[in-house]
């Protein structure tokens, strides 16, 4: 089973999508009708059982695979990348995903972004407690948790059992589970996230394995409790295991979108034995394209094609200022050799004289200046795309001249991506300039280059890694105030002009020559392309947990709730017509 479940987390973005267009919601009568519809009569009264787990991490679930809650994906809706929150606007944190599972939207609506539970909106976004007691007749609701916070925060109109751990707890919740009136019952179990706290959140981690598995008993006694009841054969429940936030992980970042954050990466299962197995796999975010337009450089005898600002005070860079530059560069021929073409400089001719130039050596790239010795990157000679930035840090103690390549300051054998800096002054009367440079004698250069960026700051290595990569650049930047120059170019395809987006005052490129254009769809690893909000829909969210208890409990959810949740469509076993 383990290794059937594990052969999901590589499966394709496109089959991510082919599944979740039949797991998302159809016209809301619809699903209502596909719920009443697995009931074994009419009469059958609707019950939910929600548990929620703090710290439970989606990926450490499928590879631990506890006995009883597998068993249960056999008749269960699972995902093993479920979403806590679809943004990185807020740092997630138990209490906040539990507001979410509790209110149907996010923490910007509900206000709770950290530890603390006491700035939740409960007027503009009442619990599901209270929406059942106000729109449900009769429907009531429990709720068992550890935490007094919760209780007195989240429990209005709800039955709350505050109990000392997770043993007392559930040992509660099956006393009240044995002849409950309650329709949505929610327990709150934080054993596993200590568990994590104290160690790791993976499974190689014995501590939180062993918490996993405790709580894999303690589900498997509340579902033994409810199937005990008297009136269970009059019943219709459904089992949903989630997580409220997921685990924390120690393990570098490359993936940077909501996707990458192991807080949000949560398990969620919805049971019930009318259910069929039905796995919703988590997309890969690296699998978006990088679709743009760029220009194409040459460099042939006399027929050059170059790129220059019009004034040619515009970049200069003085004796004490901090400057990052980036833009995104590919050899057009592949495994191509080209020795000191310079494809971006503020120079007068060449390597020498005031300014800096960037060049290209054989199949690795330099930064050369008048303040500094040359600093290089590794080869990127690839044919592939790569992202390249030149920071120059005048300020504090020690000035200073670094590059990087795809966000790491990677060089070849012999090199540095670093070198120390003088006090000597970077201005010049020669203009920014994409292309060839006057003293270059090398002709066979071929490359395409675009998003051009210039920044007044110098970034840190962790900046460059986070921002280097972003392919599309606007107002919600968070360096945008100090982006002095952008430069993207897709949108100047067949034009001879590079547009200069900011508005700050840089201006246009101008280009000349034989001008080319190429246009590309790729793969691309360390960039961050722009992605539709959808491709986090297409997991379950921690709010889409209201809707499909709104659902089994047959409550109609009114536009004016202002949810931000979905529907979700299991597959079923019975089907009564």
């Amino acid at each position: 089973m383990i290794k059937y479940l594990k052969t999901f987390r590589h499966i394709s973005l496109a089959l991510a999508t082919l599944m979740v267009l039949g797991a998302c919601n159809k016209d809301f009568p619809n699903l209502l009708q596909n719920f009443n519809e697995a009931k074994d009569s009419p009469e059958s009264r609707d019950k939910v059982l929600l548990v929620i787990v703090d710290g439970l991490s989606g990926p450490a679930m499928q590879d631990i695979a506890p006995t009883n809650i597998d068993l249960m994906t056999r008749n269960g809706l699972v995902t093993y990348g479920s979403l806590a929150d679809p943004t990185t606007e807020f740092e997630v944190t138990n209490q906040s995903v539990t507001a979410s599972l509790l209110t149907g939207v996010n923490s910007a609506k509900n206000k709770v972004v950290g530890t603390d539970l006491s700035p939740i909106d409960l007027n503009k976004y009442p619990t599901i407690f209270t929406k059942l007691k106000q729109n449900a007749t009769s429907r009531k609701s429990s709720l068992f948790t550890s935490d007094a916070k919760y209780g007195t925060t989240l429990g209005k109109d709800a039955e709350v059992k505050v109990e000392s751990n997770d043993v007392a707890v559930v040992t509660a919740a099956n006393t009240a589970l044995a002849n409950t009136e309650s329709d949505l019952n929610v327990i709150h179990l934080t054993e596993v996230d200590k568990a994590g706290k104290s160690s790791a959140y993976t499974a190689e981690d014995t501590k939180y394995v062993a918490a996993v598995n405790v709580m894999d008993k303690q589900v498997q006694s509340l579902w033994a409790t409810i199937k005990k009841r008297t009136s269970f054969n009059t019943e219709n429940w459904v089992v949903i295991v989630t997580s409220a936030q997921g685990g924390v992980s120690t393990d570098p970042v490359t993936d940077f979108t909501p996707y990458g954050d192991s807080k949000r990466d949560t398990y969620t299962l919805f049971y019930s034995p009318k259910f069929a197995r039905k796995i919703v796999p988590r997309p890969n975010s690296k699998d978006i394209p990088f679709v743009a337009n760029a220009t194409r450089y040459t460099y042939a005898s006399n027929n050059q094609v170059i790129g220059k600002l019009a004034d040619a005070s515009k970049f200069n860079m003085g004796t004490g200022s901090d400057w990052t530059m980036t833009l995104f560069l590919k050899y057009n021929v592949a495994n191509s050799n080209y020795y000191y073409p310079i494809f971006f400089a503020k120079r007068v001719e060449g390597f020498t004289g005031a300014g800096w130039n960037f060049f290209l050596e054989g199949n690795y790239w330099g930064f050369n200046s008048s303040i500094a010795g040359q600093a290089f990157g590794p080869g990127i000679n690839d044919g592939e795309w790569h992202a390249l930035t030149a920071v120059i840090k005048r300020s504090g103690t020690q000035d200073s001249v670094y590059v990087y390549t795809d966000g790491t300051n990677a060089t070849v054998s012999g090199k540095s991506s670093q070198v120390g800096a003088n006090g000597n002054n970077l201005d010049n009367t020669s203009p920014l300039t994409l292309g060839y440079n006057p003293g270059n004698g090398n002709t066979d250069c071929n490359i395409s280059i675009c998003n051009v960026q210039v920044y007044n700051r110098a970034f840190s290595a962790e900046e460059v890694k986070r921002f280097g990569g972003i392919t599309h650049i606007d107002e919600t930047y968070p360096f945008w105030n100090n982006l002095q120059g952008y430069w993207p170019g897709y949108d100047d395809v067949n034009t001879t002009v590079l547009t200069e987006k900011t508005e700050k005052g840089a201006g246009n490129f101008k280009l000349t020559g034989p001008v080319a254009w190429t246009s590309f769809n790729e793969l691309v690893p360390f960039f961050q392309p722009p992605i539709e909000e959808s491709f986090y829909r297409l997991v379950p969210n921690a709010v889409d947990i209201p809707f499909m208890i709104y659902q089994w409990l047959g409550v109609s959810v009114e536009s004016s709730w202002n949810l931000d949740g979905k529907s979700w469509t299991p597959n079923y076993t019975q089907i009564r017509k």
